[in-house]
C-alpha cells in the first residue's frame, strides 16, 4: 500500500490521489457527447451518482488494489483527467485513463501514462503492466504506443456497454521491455 499523500510529478503535471472534491470535474467531463462511450461506466445523471465510485476508489487505495490519481496542471492546479493503476494478479497491474475533452491532444495523457508506468515498475514492483482500449479509440491506442506498450491481442467481447459487446485491444509492457526502453533513451542523450 502507498501513502494517501503520494504524488507523482512530471514536467507539466502533478498526479495526486483522487478526492471527493474532484466529483464536479468528473461530472463536467461526462457531459460531453460520446465521452463515456469507450469506458465501462455510463455518464451519471447527477453528481451524487459519483459518490459511491469515489468511496470505492478510496477503499481500493486503502487496500492496495488500485491507485486512482487526478492529473493536474502543475502550474495552475487545474484538473485535466484521471489515471488509475490496478492490481490484477501476481505482479501484473493494469492501467485505465481519461482526459477531459477540453484538454485532449496536448500530450498530457502520454506524459501521465509514462509517469504511472515508471511508478508501477519502481514502486509497486510490477513485472508487467497492461491496458486495453475500445478498438475504435485511436487516441488511447496512440497513448499506449507512445508509452511503449505493445499490442498483445484483440478481445472480441472486451466489456458490455448498453447491452452490446465492445471489442478491445490489449496492450502490455514488461519490466524488461521498459528497462530496455529507458536504457535506450538515456543512451541517446548527449550530456
Amino acid at each position: 500500500m502507498i501513502s494517501a499523500d503520494t504524488t507523482i510529478i512530471t514536467d507539466r503535471l502533478r498526479l495526486r490521489r483522487f478526492a471527493r472534491s474532484d466529483i464536479s470535474f468528473v461530472f463536467s467531463a461526462s457531459r460531453y457527447e460520446g465521452f463515456c462511450d469507450g469506458m465501462r461506466w455510463s455518464p451519471p445523471q447527477t453528481e451524487d451518482e459519483l459518490l459511491a465510485p469515489c468511496e470505492a476508489n478510496a477503499q481500493a487505495w486503502q487496500s492496495g488494489n488500485a491507485y486512482t490519481f487526478t492529473i493536474e496542471n502543475r502550474s495552475t492546479e487545474e484538473p485535466l483527467g484521471r489515471i488509475v493503476i490496478r492490481f490484477q494478479t501476481g505482479s501484473l497491474w493494469d492501467l485505465g485513463f481519461w482526459i477531459h475533452p477540453l484538454h485532449q491532444q496536448q500530450g498530457y495523457m502520454t506524459e501521465a501514462t509514462l509517469a504511472v508506468i515508471e511508478y508501477g515498475f519502481l514502486q509497486l514492483r510490477a513485472s508487467e503492466i497492461q491496458a486495453a482500449h475500445a478498438t475504435w479509440n485511436i487516441a488511447s491506442r496512440r497513448v499506449l504506443e507512445k508509452a511503449g506498450l505493445h499490442f498483445i491481442k484483440r478481445i472480441p467481447e472486451g466489456f458490455q456497454k448498453n447491452g452490446q459487446w465492445m471489442e478491445e485491444d490489449l496492450f502490455s509492457i514488461t519490466r524488461e521491455q521498459w528497462e530496455e526502453k529507458m536504457t535506450s533513451r538515456c543512451a541517446k542523450r548527449k550530456w
